[in-house]
C-alpha cells in the first residue's frame, strides 16, 4: 500500500503536541529540582527540621534520581517510550498531589525519593522519545527546548514559592500551594501523554513496521523521508545489535568512560546544586532575605543558558569549560572572602560585603549556566562512540546524580562545622582542579565525528588530542 503524506495541518498539529509534552517533561524536571531554594524555610518552619534534616530531605530526590537512570534504560527498552512518560506523569502528579496534603515526615520524604525516580526515568526518556520522533529538521532544537524548560521551571517554582511565602507566610497552606503548582503541569504532561504516538524506533525494534509506518505518516511530510528513515531505522538496530556489551570488552571504551564520569563528577563538585538549593539559605546567613536575593540565582540560571547555544558552535566545548571554570574559581573566591568580611562583621555586617556576595554569587550562576552546565552533558553524549552511548550516559547520570546528592546532603552542615565562608574555599578548589582535567584528559569534540573519535581511541591516540587532525 503506498505512503501517503500527512496534511501540513495535521502535521503540525502533532508535532506541536510532541513539542509540548517534551516541554513539560523538562520543566517538571525543573519545578523538583528548584523546588527547595524559596520552600526549604517553610518546610524546616512546618516539620521542625534541623539543618541535617533538612538536607536528607533536600538530597533525596538526587537518590531517587539515580535509581530512575539506572532503570530508564530497561524501562524505555520494554515498556516502550510512550508509556515510560505516562508512568512519569502519573508519578509526577500522584507524589506531589500526597505531598501538598502535608503527610507525615517520612511519607513527605519518601514522595521526594518518588518523584527523584520520576525525574530521572523523564531526563533519559524524553530527550530519547523526541530524538526518535520529532522531524529532523527540529530535533536540534527540542533538545535545547528541553534544557531551557527546565532552567525555566527553576526559575518557575523558585517565584511563586516566592510569591506564596510572601502573600501568606510560612504556614501548611503555603506549602499545600508550592506542591499543588507542580501537580497542575504534572497532570498536564500525564493526560497528554496519552494522546502521543508511540516512538517508530521502539516499534522496529519491537518488529512492528506495521505501526511504526502509521506513526511517520503523522509526523513526516513525504513519503521520501519516511522510506529514507525506515532503512536508517533497520540499518540501526542490526549494527547496534548487541553492541552495548561489546563495547564494554574494549579498554578503550572503558579511558573514555572514566573522563565522562569524572567531568560529571567535577560539574557538581564545583558547587552548583548548592547554588541552586540553597542560595537564599546561605545569603539569609549574611542577613540578605529581599526579593533580589531569593531570586537571582534562579533568573540568572534561566536567561544565560541561551548564551550557551550560541557559543558552544562558536568557542568549542573544551575552551567554553575552560572560560566558565575560570569565572566560577574567582567568583567561589570571592563569595568566601565576602564571607569572612560579613563574619567579622558583627551582626550588623556593611552593605559593601553583602552587594559583592550577591555580585559574586550571580557571577557564578553566569559562569556555569553559559559552561559547565549544558557543555558537559554535550561532551558526554559525543565522546562515547555510537555503539556505546546508552551505557556511557546512564552511568555518566547516575555519576551526576551521585555527586549531586553528596553536595546537597552536606554543603549546609560542612559550612555549619567549619563556617560560612569554607565550602565557597572548597568548590573554588576544585574549579582549579577541573582546569586541570580538561587539559591533560578531555578531547574537544567540536566538528568532530564519532567515527573518528572512535578510530582515535582504537589506535591508543591521547585523550586530549582526540579529533585532532
Amino acid at each position: 500500500m503506498p505512503i501517503q503524506s500527512t496534511s501540513n495541518k495535521q502535521y503540525k498539529k502533532i508535532v506541536y503536541m510532541i513539542c509540548l509534552i517534551g516541554a513539560l517533561g523538562g520543566l517538571l524536571f525543573g519545578l523538583d529540582q528548584g523546588f527547595i531554594a524559596n520552600s526549604l524555610a517553610t518546610i524546616d518552619h512546618i516539620y521542625e527540621l534541623t539543618t541535617t534534616q533538612g538536607e536528607h530531605y533536600s538530597a533525596v530526590l538526587a537518590w531517587g534520581g539515580i535509581l530512575g537512570a539506572l532503570l530508564s534504560g530497561i524501562f524505555a527498552r520494554i515498556l516502550g517510550r510512550k508509556k515510560v512518560l505516562i508512568l512519569s506523569g502519573f508519578l509526577f502528579t500522584l507524589l506531589s498531589l500526597v505531598s501538598a496534603f502535608l503527610p507525615p515526615l517520612e511519607i513527605l520524604i519518601a514522595c521526594r525519593f518518588g518523584l527523584g525516580f520520576s525525574v530521572g526515568i523523564a531526563s533519559f526518556t524524553v530527550p530519547l522519545y523526541l530524538s526518535e520522533t520529532a522531524p529532523t529538521s527540529i530535533r536540534g532544537g527540542m533538545a535545547t527546548l528541553f534544557q531551557l524548560m527546565i532552567t525555566i521551571g527553576i526559575f518557575l517554582i523558585a517565584f511563586t514559592n516566592v510569591m506564596i511565602v510572601k502573600a501568606l507566610g510560612h504556614f501548611e497552606i503555603s506549602l499545600s500551594l508550592m506542591f499543588s503548582v507542580i501537580v497542575i503541569f504534572a497532570l498536564i504532561m500525564f493526560i497528554g501523554s496519552f494522546f502521543l504516538p508511540e516512538s517508530p524506533r521502539w516499534l522496529m525494534l519491537k518488529g512492528k513496521e506495521d505501526k511504526a509506518l502509521k506513526v511517520l505518516r503523522r509526523v513526516r511530510s513525504s513519503e521520501k523521508e519516511i522510506n529514507d528513515e525506515i532503512a536508517e531505522i533497520k540499518e540501526s538496530i542490526i549494527e547496534n545489535q548487541g553492541s552495548g556489551i561489546i563495547m564494554l570488552s574494549k579498554g578503550y571504551f572503558w579511558k573514555i568512560l572514566i573522563v565522562g564520569v569524572v567531568l560529571q563528577m567535577f560539574q557538581q563538585l564545583v558547587g552548583i546544586n548548592m547554588m541552586i538549593y540553597y542560595a537564599p539559605t546561605i545569603f539569609g546567613y549574611a542577613g540578605m532575605t529581599g526579593i533580589i536575593a531569593l531570586l537571582a540565582i534562579p533568573t540568572v540560571n534561566m536567561l544565560f543558558t541561551f548564551p550557551a547555544i550560541k557559543w558552544i558552535e562558536k568557542w568549542g566545548r573544551k575552551k567554553l569549560l575552560y572560560v566558565g571554570a575560570v569565572v566560577m574559581m574567582v567568583s567561589m573566591f570571592t563569595a568566601g572572602f565576602a564571607f569572612l568580611v560579613i563574619a567579622n562583621g558583627g551582626t550588623t555586617p556593611g552593605a559593601v560585603p553583602k552587594a559583592i556576595l550577591l555580585i559574586s554569587a550571580v557571577v557564578y550562576i553566569f559562569g556555569f549556566a553559559c559552561s559547565w552546565g549544558p557543555v558537559a552533558w554535550v561532551v558526554c553524549a559525543e565522546i562515547f562512540p555510537l555503539k556505546g552511548r546508552e551505557i556511557g550516559m546512564t552511568v555518566t547520570t547516575m555519576i551526576n546524580w551521585t555527586f549531586a546528592g553528596i553536595v546537597m546532603a552536606n554543603a549546609l552542615s560542612f559550612m555549619k562545622v567549619y563556617g560560612n565562608a569554607s565550602i565557597f574555599f572548597v568548590f573554588g578548589g576544585f574549579c582549579i582542579l577541573s582546569m586541570v582535567f580538561l587539559k591533560f584528559f578531555v578531547p574537544e569534540t567540536k566538528g568532530v565525528s564519532l567515527e573518528k573519535i572512535e578510530k582515535d581511541l582504537e589506535h591508543g591516540v591521547k585523550l586530549n588530542k582526540i579529533g585532532q587532525r
